[in-house]
Formats: C-alpha cells, sequence, structure tokens
C-alpha cells in the first residue's frame, strides 16, 4: 500500500467491519499521497435506489466526506 503506486488494482479501502446499516472502523488510503486515515461507508439514504455511497475518511477530530456513485 502506498504512494506512487497505479491506481487500477490499488487497494484503498480495508478493515471495514459491518455496524448494521453502515461499515466502520476501517481505514482509507489517499493514493495521491499515501495517507492512511479512519474510514466509514454507509449508502446514502436519499437514494432507494442505492447507487450512492457515502465515504467518510478522518484523522482526529477532523473529517472529510465524499459521495461516489455507482458506474453503471
Amino acid at each position: 500500500r502506498g504512494k506512487d503506486q497505479p491506481v487500477i488494482g490499488l487497494t484503498i479501502i480495508w478493515d471495514m467491519k459491518q455496524e448494521s446499516d453502515r461499515w466502520a472502523d476501517g481505514e482509507i488510503m489517499d493514493p495521491e499521497n499515501g495517507k492512511i486515515y479512519g474510514c466509514s461507508l454507509w449508502l446514502d439514504e436519499d437514494d432507494p435506489k442505492g447507487n450512492t455511497l457515502k465515504v467518510r475518511g478522518w484523522l482526529a477530530f477532523f473529517y472529510r466526506t465524499q459521495t461516489w456513485y455507482r458506474e453503471n
């Protein structure tokens, strides 16, 4: 795992544990700089088709949430 690796096939999320309707307690790596953050994932409840995933990475009290969309 690390910076300067090809993005295709690179593992960027690992060690997730299911907690009811979300996955948590895992880690996510920023492929641009190789830094690793805590991670949680959940489906956006405003998308009834389940095509929208919320991805949150954090370090201490600071976090960033991205919205990922399913590719058809």
